[in-house]
């Protein structure tokens, strides 16, 4: 396990699938945690289990694509912890579906700021509190934004624009000795797999068992990624033992995006 004892990071969406399990086990680490999700109840249960595993911890529920809350909400982590040292960014939403003709202007502009612009929002006002030590910046972004599905469309948009503003954290922040890398998963079994297999299923007029099958075997190992195995990925990248890895996209999808497919 890395020790992260004395180091502050800020973990969007820490009650999601993936969020939560990150947070636990940077607080398991010995890291002093920021955590935000817009889901108050659930964060606060979150935020306890991080206090259980001995975390010290500062929570609120912001909107993370509102700037008025993420700067707020940055600016209490640096002050009440003397700085920031790791940002990772989980949020994001699945329930966009349409192609270019079908989607709504309204459904293009919220995803575009749940899964882009609230990434944006957050390495603007970290980077501050980032800046006299070095930090890093992990984005959580998808395969989807390596090549894209059926009436997804702006989801695999977002999860593309989310890879480039990662190089370019990389590129822009390196003179302050702050790292950006991102990583891609293929389908994580949690609660937003099962709500996009729902959606697939109706999509596809496919039983959920039907469409549940269909997407697992897509892959060469047979099996989802466990939201565990991202947050141990999580946790080398943003330690000194990845002091070099930056504009990385660290893909772990079971082998999905090395495959053929058969035409």
């Amino acid at each position: 396990m890395e020790n992260y004892k004395n180091r502050v990071a800020v973990v969007t969406g820490a009650c999601g699938g993936i969020g939560g399990v990150i947070a636990e086990k940077f607080a398991q680490a010995g890291a002093v945690l920021g955590l935000c999700d817009i889901r108050p109840a659930e964060l606060e249960k979150a935020a306890e289990r991080c206090r259980e595993a001995g975390a010290t911890v500062y929570s609120t529920t912001i909107d993370v694509s509102d700037e008025d809350q993420v700067r707020a909400f940055c600016e209490a982590v640096g002050q009440n912890f003397g700085g920031l040292d790791c940002l990772i960014n989980t949020v994001g939403i699945v329930d966009c579906p349409g192609d270019v003709e079908e989607l709504s202007l309204a459904m293009w502009n919220k995803t575009m700021n749940v899964n882009l612009t609230s990434a944006f929002l957050m390495a603007k006002y970290s980077v501050p509190h980032m800046k006299q030590r070095g930090g890093a910046i992990l984005n959580i972004a998808s395969v989807s934004g390596l090549a894209n599905q059926e009436n997804a469309m702006v989801y695999s948009i977002t999860k593309a624009g989310l890879l480039s503003l990662t190089k370019s954290e990389a590129i822009d922040l390196a003179q302050y000795r702050i790292r950006a890398n991102a990583i891609s998963p293929g389908s994580v079994e949690t609660p937003l797999l099962h709500e996009a297999v729902d959606q697939a299923a109706k999509l596809f007029n496919r039983t959920r068992d039907e469409q549940w099958e269909v997407w697992r075997a897509q892959y060469p190992t047979q099996r989802f990624t466990s939201p565990q195995e991202i947050a141990e990925l999580a946790l080398f990248l943003c330690s000194d033992r990845a002091a070099n890895i930056t504009g990385a996209n660290l893909v772990i999808d079971g082998g999905l995006t090395a495959l053929l497919p058969e035409r």
